[in-house]
């Protein structure tokens, strides 16, 4: 009997725009492999295109309704107005690795973010991005985690918050260190059974946040990283069958901006939102004014490493919580329409909440004129999408309160920062933001050579890997099978009457491979 396994690589933030130009260089020679024998083609990120929805979007191939993740934070409604708590798993919705356990096929799953607490499967599991740090019960089966750290010692989750943050220290030689130990943990994995192994890298979507323009000159750490997923990817070819899959995927893209738009100052000015304490505003228009005063003076670059330096003798806090919500302190009786989230600055788009007592045709008054504005320098529009809470889907998740969800243009990203003198600013160092247009390759026999993919959805991931190893495919499921790139077409096994439980299922399938 044929046993069709399937190895699926996930690499946050990972872009063509960063791969291709090391690709032509020859730096990356098992990637140049997957080019030339295997298929690409664009992977769609959620809307937004934020890592917590996306990569649980990539597990279940649900929308954010129906597998309850829109951010790192989830908000809950207080008399003092919302209360921001820390998101580290699904609320809902079978992902990936549940659906093939129950079938009897052998799971492994290593990094994957918002995996923890770690979940029962048929194999291992080692939770990723959002876990708290290797004290904490971070792996299925929990004596894995001894022999993870007996032959890995030195492994990390992810990089400390004050480095992926930008506070302190090397992010680049950070970055490396992790992805070494990274790919030890990989070489561990692999050598286990498996039926469906899906390993996560998070090093791309960190040093592309902060190091945007080292990338984009080709420093050598920058390089050697990308160099690093190379060896992985050729670790995971080495270990491929002749009837296996590889796929490799990102859960969104990447792109660099310089220049800024202030979402929520401006809601602030147009009168959607009002402040409860205005001398916090005012300290900030102060702390604004001192900003433009170093701009125009040229001290951004002094004044950075003094802060750094200042962090690392403690004289400056850092920051050490992975994930803290900024809410702005608000008088929610009068406000109308606020950004609660400040990770829109990361990733280009704006999440408005919406009052519920405005109607409908309020919103579209306030749609109409966010879409009318435009960047005073280049006169492009600063915002190329705008969705309602729709966007998310529907399912029991889906949120309670109205949204309006706008992607700005590939120049600018969104701070949320209030009490900014000037909405606009153009920064000396280039940001690196997401993007919604994300990697997907897919490579192995099956698979036509040099293929082109029609853009793919981070949902479509699911449904392709079910019916590519002929395990039926649960209903309500939001994507589709990536069909194009198949030399035969995948057939999708239809799920079986309510009626029948899964065991019948499986002995049903058991009997028809015996004939």
């Amino acid at each position: 009997m044929i046993v069709m396994r399937v190895l699926l690589f996930g690499i946050d933030g990972l872009a063509f725009r960063v791969l291709d130009p090391l690709i032509a260089r020859g730096l990356l020679p098992h990637f140049q492999r997957i080019c030339q024998q295997g298929a690409q083609g664009i992977l769609k990120s959620t809307m937004p295109p934020m890592t917590p929805p996306a990569w649980m979007s990539i597990s279940t191939g649900l929308l954010p309704a129906q597998h309850g993740v829109y951010d790192f934070w989830e908000y809950v409604q207080t008399e003092q107005g919302p209360l921001a708590q820390v998101v580290t798993h699904r609320k809902g919705g079978k992902a990936i690795w549940n659906i093939l356990s129950e079938w009897g096929k052998r799971v492994i799953v290593a990094n994957v973010p918002l995996t923890y607490p770690p979940e029962p499967v048929n194999g291992i599991m080692l939770s990723g991005y959002m876990a708290p740090d290797t004290h904490a019960n971070i792996t299925y089966p929990t004596r894995f985690k001894d022999e993870l750290l007996q032959e890995v010692p030195d492994y990390q989750i992810d990089l400390d918050p004050a480095v992926s943050g930008g506070q302190i220290g090397d992010p680049l030689a950070e970055t490396l260190k992790m992805t070494r130990s990274r790919l030890a943990m990989f070489r561990l994995l692999l050598k286990k059974p498996w039926d469906f192994c899906f390993l996560a890298c998070s090093g791309a979507d960190r040093i592309q946040h902060l190091c945007w323009d080292e990338i984009m000159a080709f420093h050598p750490q920058a390089v050697a990283y990308y160099q690093m997923l190379d060896t992985a990817l050729g670790m995971m070819l080495a270990e491929l069958g002749p009837d296996d899959l590889l796929m490799i995927i990102s859960d969104h893209g990447f792109q660099g901006v310089r220049r800024k738009f202030y979402i929520q100052e401006h809601l602030y000015r147009q009168g959607w939102l009002q402040m409860r304490d205005t001398s916090k505003r005012r300290r900030a228009e102060i702390l604004g004014m001192a900003r433009k005063i170093v701009k125009v003076c040229n001290l951004q670059q002094p004044l950075r490493r003094l802060r750094s330096q200042l962090r690392r003798s403690g004289v400056l806090a850092v920051e050490k919580e992975q994930h803290r919500a900024h809410l702005p302190e608000l008088d929610w009786l009068r406000t109308d329409a606020w950004v609660p989230s400040a990770s829109g600055f990361l990733a280009g788009y704006a999440d408005i909440f919406l009052d519920k007592s405005l109607t409908e045709e309020e919103i579209q008054l306030l749609t109409d004129a966010l879409c009318a504005l435009r960047d005073p320098e280049t006169g492009a529009s600063l915002f190329l999408e705008a969705h309602r809470e729709s966007v998310y889907g529907s399912g029991p998740f889906a949120p309670a309160e109205r949204h309006l969800i706008l992607l700005a243009n590939e120049d600018t990203t969104l701070p949320t920062e209030l009490g900014r003198g000037a909405l606009w600013e153009t920064s000396d160092v280039t940001s690196g933001i997401h993007h919604p247009d994300g990697v997907l390759y897919l490579y192995g026999n099956c698979i036509k050579p040099g293929a082109r993919i029609a853009p793919a959805h981070v949902c479509d991931i699911v449904p392709t890997i079910l019916s590519f190893m002929d395990v039926p495919t649960p209903d309500g499921l939001t994507g589709k099978c990536v069909q194009s790139a198949f030399i035969r077409p995948l057939t999708r096994v239809s799920s079986a009457p309510a009626s029948e439980g899964i065991v019948k299922q499986k002995l049903k399938k058991l009997l028809s491979e015996s004939r």
